[in-house]
């Protein structure tokens, strides 16, 4: 067994919002298809509910699910308990992490002056995936130019379409498309002991998600990097409450108490 023990030095944690699994197997998504063949993947990683943005941000972020944390719509309030998110661990280990995002809500996932750099655009409705190219322009120009262990890139063409044209439609499955080519970008500049992790918050079905529908509940994750095995399909039952331990102990980071996912182990 390989496990993540042996720590690294950079983390890239892509997220496209609203993708599902058989979306991403539908869409031209040359990149992706190759990370699967690089990296270890399930298309079974399972959000929480209600499978609403804000509540499974949360989840991934701050590894609790929503009864703990208490975020059930996509309104921010405090949490009922002090939970430090992925961010917070991070910079309390004195490493800089940098978020990259086009919808706003997203700015309550960590203290104030967690991230050493937050950059948010305010995405506009049938843009063609325009605000997901201008924040992938950002990401590529900071990270280049500065030191960090993490980064967080949000892309939200795919769940603003499916809500506008349909999940599976061929419009939805072109934001699939213009995401892969985004991150592709992007990984195109990383160095090589960073660990790649794409996944998503929620799937969706017909023009919506929220609900416990398979649909909405399942996503994809793939993981590449340092430690991974090639071309591996994750056996274990997987949630998006695990992103985050994963992420600290592939930092070498020790999980902080209250999290309650754990760290994948291959």
């Amino acid at each position: 067994m390989i496990s993540l023990d042996k720590a690294g030095s950079r983390i890239a944690i892509f997220l496209v919002d609203g993708m599902r699994p058989d979306g991403l197997l539908a869409a031209d998504t040359p990149f992706l298809d190759h990370l699967l063949t690089r990296g270890a993947y399930t298309y079974r990683e399972r959000t929480v509910m209600p499978s609403t943005t804000l509540t499974c941000h949360t989840s991934l972020f701050f590894s609790v699910p929503p009864e703990v944390h208490g975020i059930l719509d996509n309104t921010w309030k405090p949490f009922p308990q002090r939970i430090p998110s992925l961010f917070d661990i991070i910079r309390e280990a004195n490493l800089a992490a940098a978020s990259f995002f086009n919808w706003e809500p997203l700015r309550d996932l960590w203290q104030p002056g967690s991230p050493v750099a937050s950059f948010f655009l305010k995405d506009t409705p049938e843009d063609g995936g325009r605000t997901d190219r201008e924040v992938t322009a950002l990401a590529l120009s900071w990270l280049q130019a500065h030191d960090w262990a993490l980064s967080f890139v949000y892309l939200h063409n795919t769940d603003k379409t499916g809500h506008a044209a349909g999940w599976m439609s061929e419009a939805y499955l072109d934001a699939i498309a213009n995401a892969d080519r985004c991150i592709e970008s992007i990984c195109s500049i990383l160095p090589k002991d960073t660990l790649v992790i794409v996944t998503s918050d929620h799937g969706g079905h017909d023009h919506t998600h929220h609900t416990d529908l398979s649909e909405d509940m399942t996503v994809p994750l793939i993981l590449q990097g340092p430690g991974i095995p090639k071309g591996l399909e994750i056996s274990q039952n997987v949630s998006i409450m695990d992103v985050a331990p994963t992420a600290v102990r592939f930092l070498g980071l020790g999980q902080p108490e209250g999290w309650q996912g754990k760290g994948i182990v291959f």
